[in-house]
């Protein structure tokens, strides 16, 4: 069972659920699950997904809920005021561990807000490799348009071909003047739904720690 811990964060305290690896911790993570609004929680399939990957890799993980799920306090931001809750977590984890690695993985609007995170670390800040599945970059069905900051590293962008929440035309306009390369699963939807199985093994193959 993960522990659940609280942390203090711009709006008051963020409710995070922590996922401990069997032996060591060689690294640590954030985890970020999609929207609160519209269902989304910490203990979402995809970051779950995500979180068990890195932890039998060994890393500590850190799976905030945001503001509108669980514990945590503070009115939903449409990601501005999350993106600044998720940055005092990634702060305090670091300060915890300040000789180890950082990892980080989100999915759709928790995709989003890392990414936002991301643009605002510095170089030495920011984690050695980040997953954004299903991210969104414009506009995302029965929400409102997301301007996503471009961003430079080692990355991993995974996207459902026939994703119709955030769509995969979009993803490609932001990612071209970046040079980003996607990985596409064909005919997968936005949650990935009967694809798990190749989303775990394309996340394994790309981590390095």
């Amino acid at each position: 069972m993960p522990e659940s811990i609280f942390l203090q964060g711009p709006a008051g305290k963020i409710e995070v659920f922590v996922d401990h690896p069997k032996d060591d911790i060689r690294a640590v993570a954030v985890v970020c699950h999609p929207h609160p609004l519209q269902g989304g929680n910490a203990q979402h399939k995809i970051p779950m997904l995500l979180s068990n990957v890195l932890t039998e890799r060994g890393c500590l993980v850190y799976r905030p809920s945001f503001r509108g799920a669980g514990l945590t306090e503070g009115p939903h931001e449409e990601g501005f005021g999350e993106t600044n809750d998720i940055l005092a977590v990634i702060s305090q984890l670091r300060a915890q561990f300040p000789q180890l690695p950082f990892y980080a993985g989100g999915f759709s609007f928790g995709a989003h807000v890392l990414a936002k995170c991301y643009a605002a670390l510095t170089d030495l800040e920011r984690p050695t490799q980040m997953i954004l599945c299903g991210l969104p970059t414009a506009n995302v069905r029965g929400l409102r348009h997301y301007e996503t900051p471009e961003i430079n590293g080692d990355l991993l962008f995974v996207h459902g071909e026939e994703d119709d929440i955030t769509l995969l035309s979009d993803v490609v306009i932001w990612a071209k003047p970046q040079k980003h390369p996607i990985t596409i699963f064909p005919g997968a939807n936005h949650f990935f739904t009967g694809y798990l199985k190749p989303l775990r093994h394309v996340i394994n193959q790309y981590l390095t720690l």
